[in-house]
C-alpha cells in the first residue's frame, strides 16, 4: 500500500478493523506511519490521516485490556488471557470450568473444544489459554455472515450445558472469545453458572437489561436466561449494545432480527428453528473466511 491509497483509506475508516489486523495491527502501525511521515510523505491529507492513525491505534491497544465482573482481562498473546481482580469470583470460574471439563461422555468431549484448553493460576491472576488464536467478542462488530455463524455456536454450545444441568447465566461480549480459523468459540469465564432451577445468586451487572425480566422476580437458574443473554450478544455484534435489536430490521432479513429479539425457553429446540431459519432466509451454509 502506498501512501495515497493509505490516506484514502484512513478518510474512509471508521474503526480500527478498517485499518488494522488483531493479530498484526503492533507492525502495521509501523509501517503505516513511516508512509505518512512528513519527511517521506507531502502528500495533501497527510497529517490529518497521521492523526487518524494515531486515534484509531490507541482504540486498538484498549482491545487488549478489558473489564468484566472480576475486574480486569488482559488479552497477553493470541492465546492467553489473565484475568486479574475478585479472587472470589475468579475461583468460582476456575471450580466450575473444572467441573465441565470432568463430563466425558462422547457429548462433552465435542463440546469441552468449546472451553478453554487450560485455566490455572498464574500468581494473584487466573490465566485462561486456548489451543488455538482466539479473539474476545467485546468491542467487535462483524458482518451478518460472521454474526450467523457465531450464533449457532453460542445456542450449540448452551444446548449442550443445559443438557448436562447447568445454565451459564452470564453470556456476554466479555465471557467469549471467537477462533477465526476454525470458525469456534471458547467461553473464558463462568462467575455465575448454577445448576438449572437452582436459586440464583449472582449476574453480570454490566448488562442486566439483557436479562429475562423474570430473573428479577424468580431468582432462578432457568434456560431462558442463557437463550436471552446469547442473542442480545448477537444483536450488540451487529452494532446494537442495546439487546433490543428492532432498528436493525431495517438492515437484515426480518426473520433473522425476530428470531433474536424473541423470546425462548429451551436451547435444542431454539436451535432447530434457528437452523431452519437460516436455511430460509440464506440458503445453503456457505464459510465465509474472517480476518481479524
Amino acid at each position: 500500500m502506498n501512501a495515497t491509497d493509505l490516506i484514502l483509506k484512513l478518510q474512509a475508516s471508521h474503526r480500527p478493523e478498517d485499518i488494522f489486523t488483531r493479530r498484526n495491527f503492533k507492525k502495521e502501525y509501523l509501517a503505516y506511519i513511516k508512509l505518512l511521515h512528513p519527511d517521506v510523505c507531502s502528500e495533501p491529507g497527510a497529517a490529518d490521516a497521521a492523526s487518524k492513525l494515531n486515534d484509531l491505534r490507541e482504540v486498538m491497544e484498549s482491545r487488549f485490556l478489558l473489564h468484566d465482573d472480576a475486574g480486569e482481562i488482559r488479552v497477553t498473546d493470541e492465546k492467553t488471557l489473565l484475568f486479574q481482580g475478585d479472587k472470589t469470583l475468579l475461583d468460582k470460574s476456575l471450580q466450575q470450568y473444572r467441573r465441565l471439563m470432568a463430563f466425558k461422555d462422547d457429548a462433552a468431549l465435542h463440546f469441552q473444544k468449546y472451553l478453554p484448553a487450560s485455566m490455572e493460576w498464574q500468581g494473584d491472576a487466573l490465566c485462561v489459554r486456548s489451543a488455538h488464536a482466539m479473539v474476545p467478542l467485546s468491542g467487535l462488530q462483524l458482518p451478518r455472515e460472521h454474526v450467523t455463524w457465531v450464533t449457532s455456536r453460542m445456542l450449540e454450545w448452551v444446548s449442550w450445558l443445559h443438557q448436562v444441568g447447568y445454565s451459564h447465566n452470564g453470556i456476554n461480549p466479555e465471557s467469549i472469545c471467537l477462533v477465526p480459523e476454525s470458525h469456534g468459540i471458547i467461553i473464558t469465564s463462568f462467575y455465575h453458572l448454577a445448576p438449572l432451577n437452582s436459586k440464583l445468586n449472582t449476574i453480570a451487572g454490566g448488562y442486566l437489561p439483557w436479562y429475562p425480566s423474570s430473573v428479577f422476580s424468580d431468582k432462578k437458574a432457568v434456560p431462558g436466561i442463557d437463550l436471552s443473554l446469547l442473542k442480545s450478544t448477537a444483536l450488540a455484534l451487529l452494532g446494537d449494545a442495546s439487546g433490543h435489536g428492532v432498528k436493525l430490521k431495517l438492515q437484515h432479513p426480518a426473520p433473522f432480527i425476530d428470531f433474536l429479539i424473541s423470546s425462548h425457553t429451551d436451547a435444542l429446540s431454539a436451535y432447530e428453528q434457528y437452523r431452519t431459519m437460516l436455511r430460509t432466509v440464506f440458503g445453503k451454509p456457505v464459510f465465509h473466511h474472517l480476518n481479524l
